[in-house]
């Protein structure tokens, strides 16, 4: 197997030179590559072709008369473009409601031309550009690049092909040309009349497959994936988050966009059956040239869809030209023919390793189309079969493509083809019906057929695909060429798991970028798994909508499409949602890159629920309306604006063509209450109007159904609007809301506005910038909330007077939503409460204004992550029981907060609480011990002999674990030495062998089923009854099995543990009394303002752990700074050591938080110490600055530099602070002690008083 090789691809795109070397180098591998192999040649950089030209497309397939009408154009006098190409347009014949277009072909002018474009990997002179017809009936310009798959024989040759819209290939022989391209409206095919060899027709790809089922019949296939090796581990991948392109040694398919993208080749060799030979003239060089043309054509969908190439390895011993002479004992049965092929490639003594896949061409099959059953790659790469009844580059499109792709891994991407059940691919059925892409069944499948076939993969099938070729597989044995493509990148704005009404039509709408510049094609697909359902009454998660072909506009897409939307057409193809189910999408962009293509997806996840919709628009009330007027919409909200949908805003949006498109927004974010106003805009004149009516946060949408007229204004007024109609306001808030007015027939008359202030809560205030505007000016409503305590909905309504004219009323709708929590209180566990063993529940007060809580509970007051204990968001009820149990011996601290729309609140101060100061001694037994499966009922036991004596006042089991087929047959019973027999587990939990839990009186709850996660349960028969039992001696575990039949087991380990409380002495507070502090100066928290004594211990081992900080100033500790969660103790309050420094001289009083404990569980709850500003406040020496009495400053006032000297013999660093009157720092500077002076500037202050303190001592600072 050819390992990675990787060559710099310099554009022009195409194959790699010297491909015969490759093929002798994996039958030799003594044979060298040559130079374009080597590692200079790798680093060559061709410059890039030049633009290419291209006539515009005029979109001639949206009007068939105009299409006919330039066709009998063209016949008589041809473009500039037409006349320099090689095909000549003849006329066009009916292909439905469209054309065919037909040509004739100078195949001679054609090959001299393509024979002179520059080979893939060479330094190009110059470019070869051929005029190409187009399916209507326009040409274009293409750049070829000579891109040879077969290079034993010049005369066929395959081309890569670069157009306005992408690459495509062309493949030559002596005796025809074939082409498949991409043009304005997809792919579409160059190729011969089976008929008339001198007629060329050049046909739309869905045409042409049309064409091909009706001469070769259902598509069938008899890939069975279940045989495929080690395809259970190809797993589709659902995270829209991953990328393509993994990195070597990757192990799964990630997916990103603006990714280097590559070309990685892999080696077919093909062989055939005689009767195919015969089929193609029975000669070599025919079926070479088939083996050309079908490579080709695959090629030209594989470098555009997934980046990868087929290289033709040509074996002339594998082409056989006699059907009775050839290996293949049956040429029409496609699955007889897998296990053939490789006996041929073993008697032409083809080593595995010359070849990654293998693949046959046969004539028309009686069993399939074509079959796989095996991977490239892999043991099984041979079996590949594709039946061609007719045309080659049909087969090689509708058969070829799809078998190929099987043999990369990929499976059949239909959901529900009656007769085909055991072809279905339930991991990736995510296309409704036959589906519609390559690895559909599209045709085949009755009344469940939703399309024909398309020329792209489904999403699913690219990511089944390029797993297998860049993680799994197929990875290692690529030649892997580097190219200048990136990858495109996808995006959205939805986030997943919104909720849309049943019944209702929706819109998707994404977007990409492009760091080539790439002209981008995009698809929004399905991507949902269910049960194979009919078209019409899909079930579960089916998918509903059918794929459509990646367009330029593609990144829009309506469900069902917009004018069946308009037109209230039913279809099967497209099936809205009816019932509550799951919904996933993924917009899917393609650059179609002529090196390599790259494609990128994302994902979206949402749901539908069945109690809402369908949202409906209703007919206007009146079916003529005027410019100007202010008009009624109205729509049926359809429980929409309830939960879980909770859409609060929709758009009204006016087509003026009918439906074709709405463009014209008459109204944005307004109230989902099922009716609003509109003004009638002066552009809106038309007699085809129809209102859209589109959630403003969310996907769903409706039309009215019937058109109406809009007329020219018929009288004189003013218009008015606001530009805000709904506004959601978190309080403390205030809205400034603009309105803009317009004249009706040159209305000028003053509009004068006002508020109803009636129905607005006290302390609203209000008003405009202008409360008198002329028509065409603005203006702009304040609304002022900032001291409003309210919660619901207000109507701010507007009246605007001009003249006699009636009074113009507009109400803007506010969804207020307060989120003052002061009445949220903790109530439990109670603050101090200590004793607490396993669990306990917490309780907190509702408040008014809130719609969920969250909580925390921590083994410190920081609440930081390594600290939680445990915590909990968004609950809808005021109490809360934690999962997990509390350690022994631990203080915890919890708190809570309430939450709503707009946000959470500030966390309640935390409170605290201990648990049981105890001391637990464990003893274990892990020796097995078998439970039989069968025979009579049984009881085995496990011992423990406990050596230490003591009175027992707590006992627990910690552990059971034991399996046994059924846990319900199991009892457990425990003995202690004295023989008193407690039955802790009795045949509970059906349909388990899984014992693994524990036993406590002081569990919260009885055992829950499973008994399988280690937890610990109430005992059936109370623990306490061994309490004041000696622990010495043999405990005892009995495990009776009350009837067997299941399957055996075994006793794996259980434990036991004694437990005793400890007595902890509590300290005691000795003083709290407030400590005076001077306005922006410090003082020490003194012993006699805040003791805390212990009868066990001395004051250094008599801890306080702060629990909140002072708000107007800050804690420090021998001079450094405190936070939450810092510790000081008892002794260092007694040194001095602790000081309260003010940083706002305005405020007056002050506080911090902490609690007590001692070394062996002593603990006081959480307690507060106060702090006075006064004037008056005493400080002791110790706490005067020594730079007090000699400290000046000058010039004050000030307007620059000002000036600061100190006479102190100070040999430390200086903080100097510059602070306003507020006690915010402005400037910090630090200087050396010793240098008695510095400087600080005020330039940039402006005129007002601030205090600078220098180490303490504090002066005021006038700055002019």
């Amino acid at each position: 197997m050819l390992s990675i090789t990787t060559v710099r691809y310099p554009p022009p795109p195409g194959n790699y030179p010297n491909d015969q070397d490759i093929f002798f180098k994996k039958l030799n591998r003594s044979l060298p590559l040559r130079t374009a192999f080597s590692s200079s040649a790798s680093q060559t950089t061709l410059p890039p072709p030049p633009a290419i030209v291209s006539l515009p497309d005029k979109n001639h397939h949206q009007d068939m008369h105009r299409l006919f009408s330039l066709l009998l154009a063209f016949c008589v006098s041809f473009s500039l473009s037409a006349q320099s190409s090689a095909f000549q347009l003849k006329t066009a014949v009916p292909a439905g409601n469209e054309f065919i277009v037909q040509a004739s072909l100078d195949l001679n002018q054609i090959r001299t031309s393509l024979k002179k474009a520059p080979m893939e990997f060479t330094q190009a002179k110059s470019q070869t550009v051929i005029s190409l017809p187009l399916p209507n009936g326009e040409f274009a310009e293409f750049t070829a690049w000579n891109s040879p798959m077969v290079k034993s024989d010049p005369n066929l040759g395959s081309y890569v092909l670069s157009g306005p819209w992408g690459g495509g290939r062309m493949a030559t022989s002596p005796e025809k040309v074939s082409a498949v391209l991409r043009g304005p409206e997809g792919y579409f095919i160059i190729d011969v009349r089976e008929d008339d060899p001198s007629t060329y027709e050049v046909i739309d790809y869905q045409d042409f497959m049309a064409v091909i089922g009706e001469v070769e019949g259902p598509l069938s296939c008899g890939f069975d994936e279940t045989t495929m090796p080690g395809y259970g581990d190809i797993e589709i991948d659902d995270d829209h988050d991953h990328h393509h392109g993994a990195d070597a040694g990757a192990k799964s398919l990630e997916k990103a966009g603006n990714e280097a993208r590559e070309l990685r080749i892999y080696d077919l060799m093909m062989t055939n059956t005689g009767e195919f030979a015969t089929a193609q003239g029975g000669t070599a060089a025919g079926v070479l040239s088939a083996f050309n043309e079908a490579v080709s054509t695959i090629n030209a969908i594989f470098e555009n869809e997934i980046g990868i190439r087929m290289n033709l390895v040509e074996v002339p011993g594998l082409i056989y030209l006699d059907g009775d002479l050839d290996p293949f004992t049956n040429p029409t049965e496609g699955s007889g023919l897998l296990g053939q092929v490789i006996g041929a490639f073993n008697a032409n003594s083809i080593a595995p390793e010359a070849y990654d896949l293998g693949h046959i061409l046969t004539v028309r099959c009686s069993d399939v189309g074509g079959v796989v059953s095996g991977s490239a790659c892999t043991n099984g790469k041979t079996r590949g079969v594709t039946c061609v009844s007719n045309s080659v580059v049909g087969a090689a499109l509708r058969i070829m493509a799809h078998e190929v792709a099987h043999q990369f891994a990929v499976s059949h991407s239909w959901n529900n083809c009656p007769g085909s059940d055991g072809q279905r691919a339930g991991q990736t059925a995510f296309e409704p019906g036959s589906g519609t892409t390559i690895m559909s069944y599209a045709g085949a499948c009755g009344d469940q057929n939703v399309g024909n076939e398309e020329s792209y993969y489904h999403v699913g099938s690219l990511e089944q695909f390029l797993n297998y070729t860049q993680v799994t597989g197929a990875r290692e044995c690529a030649t892997v060429i580097e190219t200048d493509n990136f990858t495109p990148e996808v995006d959205f704005d939805y986030e997943d798991d919104f909720t849309i009404p049943a019944n209702t039509p929706f819109r998707l709408e994404g977007s990409a970028t492009d760091l080539n510049g790439d002209v981008l094609t995009y698809t929004w697909e399905q991507y949902d798994l269910g049960p194979a359902s009919e078209v019409l009454a899909p079930r579960g998660n089916a998918p509903l909508f059918r794929s459509y072909a990646p367009t330029e506009e593609g990144f829009v897409r309506y469900f069902p499409r917009l004018d069946r939307i308009v037109n209230r057409i039913e279809t099967r193809v497209e099936t809205l949602p009816t019932y509550s189910r799951e919904m996933t999408f993924r917009l899917t962009a393609r650059d179609n890159n002529a090196q390599s293509g790259g494609v990128d997806w994302k994902q979206l996840h949402f749901l539908v629920d069945s109690s809402a919709g369908p949202f409906q628009v209703m007919e206007p009330v009146d079916p003529i309306w005027n410019v100007g007027d202010y008009q009624e919409v109205n729509w049926d909200v359809a429980k929409t604006d309830l939960a879980p949908i909770n859409c609060k805003r929709v758009n009204i949006v006016l087509s003026l063509d009918g439906g074709q498109t709405f463009d014209l927004v008459l109204a944005e974010d307004v109230p989902n209450t099922g009716s609003t106003f509109v003004t009638v805009p002066q552009t809106a004149i038309t007699t085809e109007a129809l209102l859209m009516v589109e959630a403003a946060d969310n996907i769903f949408l409706n039309v009215n159904e019937d058109f109406f007229r809009i007329d020219e204004a018929e009288t004189a007024g003013f218009t008015l609007d606001a530009n805000t109609r709904f506004e959601e306001v978190c309080l403390p808030d205030a809205l400034n809301i603009p309105f803009r007015s317009g004249s009706i027939l040159s209305y000028d008359t003053t509009i004068n506005l006002s508020v109803e202030s009636s129905n607005l809560p006290d302390g609203t205030l209000f008003g405009f910038t202008d409360d008198a505007i002329e028509p065409g000016e603005s203006t702009i409503l304040n609304v002022d909330l900032n001291n409003v305590r309210f919660t619901g909905t207000l109507e701010v309504t507007v009246l605007g007077v001009s003249g006699s004219l009636d009074t113009a009323r507009r109400t803007i709708l506010l969804d207020v939503t307060d989120n003052d929590y002061s009445d949220l209180e903790g109530t439990l566990p109670a603050e101090g409460t200590s004793g607490i063993v396993l669990a306990a529940e917490f309780d907190w007060t509702e408040a008014v204004n809130a719609d969920n809580y969250d909580i925390q509970i921590a083994t410190s007051p920081t609440f930081s992550e390594e600290t939680i204990f445990e915590e909990s968001f968004d609950l809808t009820d005021s109490d809360y029981l934690p999962a997990e149990f509390f350690n022994p011996n631990v203080l915890y601290f919890w708190r809570v907060r309430g939450t709503n729309v707009c946000g959470p609140g500030e966390w309640l101060d935390p409170a605290s609480f201990r648990t049981v100061n105890s001391q637990c001694t464990t003893f274990s037994n892990d020796e097995s011990i078998s439970l039989p499966g069968s025979g009579r009922g049984y009881t085995k036991d496990s011992r423990i002999f406990i050596e230490q004596t003591g009175s027992i006042s707590d006992l627990n089991i910690p552990n059971v674990t034991l399996r046994y087929n059924f846990a319900s047959q199991i009892t457990l019973t425990l003995v202690s030495p004295a023989g008193t027999r407690v039955v802790m587990y009795d045949k509970n939990c059906f349909s388990t062998n899984q014992i693994n839990l524990g036993f406590d009186d002081d569990a919260p709850i009885a055992i829950a089923c499973p008994p399988d996660d280690q937890r610990v349960f109430l005992s059936k028969e109370q623990l306490a009854a061994f309490n004041g039992e000696d622990t010495f001696g043999e405990w005892i575990l009995e495990v009776t099995v009350a009837e067997t039949g299941g399957s055996a087991g075994a006793i794996e380990k259980w434990s036991i543990e004694f437990c005793a409380d400890v007595s902890s002495v509590a300290p005691e507070r000795a003083n709290n009394t407030a400590t005076e502090v001077p306005p922006l100066l410090k003082n020490s928290i003194v012993k006699d303002k805040l003791s805390t004594i212990s009868a066990n211990y001395n004051s250094g081992d008599v801890t306080y752990t702060l629990t909140a900080l002072p708000a107007s100033g800050r804690l420090l500790l021998y001079g450094s700074e405190l936070a939450v969660g810092d510790e000081f103790t008892q002794a260092d309050i007694n040194g001095l050591g602790l000081f309260y420094e003010n940083t706002d001289e305005n405020a007056e009083f002050d506080d911090f938080g902490f609690v007590v404990t001692t070394p062996d569980g002593g603990y006081l709850a959480i307690d507060y110490h106060d702090i006075i500003i006064s004037d008056d406040a005493v400080v002791s020496n110790r706490n005067v600055s020594v730079l007090d009495a000699g400290l000046s400053i000058f010039p004050n006032p000030v307007a620059g530099d000002l000036n600061v000297r100190w006479t102190a013999d100070v040999s430390r660093d200086l903080q100097l602070e510059l602070f306003d009157l507020n006690g915010r720092l402005l400037q910090t500077q630090t200087v050396a002690g010793a240098s008695r002076n510095a400087t600080v500037n005020t330039d940039k202050l402006p005129a007002g008083i601030y205090l600078l303190r220098v180490d303490g001592a504090v002066r005021r600072v006038v700055k002019r």
